[in-house]
C-alpha cells in the first residue's frame, strides 16, 4: 500500500513537472516568434503644403537625422533577413538594415506628378547583409525587402519596430492633458468638484 501510495506521488510530481515544461515551452515559443524591437523614432514638422521635416531617431543615436519629405504618407524600407522559426526559438534573431526613407502620396497621380525625396540610411556602404550572414545559411529562411508605410500626423510621434518577419509603425499619439483623460478621470473630477 505504501508503495503504490509512493509511486502515485512521483507518478503526480512527474506529470506536473511535464506539464510546467510544456507551458512553460509555449510560452517560450510564443514570445520568441513575437518578439518585436525599436528600431527607428519619427517626428513631422509641417514646412508647407504636403511637405514635412521629418525627424529619425535610431537606436544608440541622440540626435535626429532631418529629411525633407513630400506627401501626405511616409514609408521606410530595410533589406530584411528572416531567421528559421525553430533558430528563432532558440534565441537567434532575423537581421535587418534600414535603407531608405520616403514621402508618398495617397493619389496615384499625385504620386506621378507632385515632388518627391528618398533619402538612403544605408550608412554602411559596401556591406551585404545576406553576404554578412552567408555562414549562418543554414538559418535563414529568406532574404528581402520589407517596406512599412502610413499616414502623416504631426502631433504624432511613430515607432517603427523589426519583428521576426518583417517591419511594422506604431503611433505614439501626442495630445493635451485634458484631451488624455478618460471618462474615470472626468467621473472624479465631476465627483470631487476639481472643475
Amino acid at each position: 500500500m505504501f508503495r503504490l501510495l509512493k509511486v502515485s506521488v512521483f507518478t503526480i510530481v512527474l506529470l506536473s513537472l511535464a506539464l510546467v515544461a510544456s507551458v512553460s515551452g509555449v510560452f517560450i515559443t510564443y514570445f520568441r516568434l513575437t518578439a518585436e524591437e525599436p528600431v527607428a523614432r519619427i517626428t513631422f514638422e509641417e514646412i508647407g503644403d504636403q511637405e514635412y521635416n521629418a525627424y529619425l531617431t535610431l537606436p544608440g543615436h541622440d540626435i535626429p537625422g532631418k529629411y525633407v519629405i513630400y506627401g501626405d504618407q511616409w514609408r521606410i524600407d530595410a533589406e530584411f533577413v528572416k531567421i528559421k522559426p525553430w533558430a528563432n526559438i532558440l534565441g537567434v534573431d532575423s537581421r535587418y538594415k534600414l535603407v531608405r526613407l520616403e514621402g508618398r502620396y495617397q493619389d496615384i497621380e499625385d504620386q506621378n506628378t507632385r515632388p518627391h525625396m528618398a533619402y538612403d540610411l544605408d550608412a554602411t556602404k559596401g556591406i551585404d547583409i545576406g553576404k554578412l550572414v552567408a555562414d549562418w545559411n543554414f538559418l535563414i529562411d529568406a532574404e528581402y525587402g520589407s517596406s512599412t508605410f502610413t499616414d502623416i500626423a504631426v502631433a504624432n510621434t511613430y515607432t517603427v519596430y523589426k519583428s521576426q518577419f518583417g517591419l511594422l509603425v506604431r503611433e505614439d499619439v501626442t495630445q493635451s492633458n485634458d484631451a488624455r483623460k478618460g471618462a474615470v478621470d472626468g467621473v472624479f473630477d465631476w465627483l470631487l468638484g476639481s472643475k
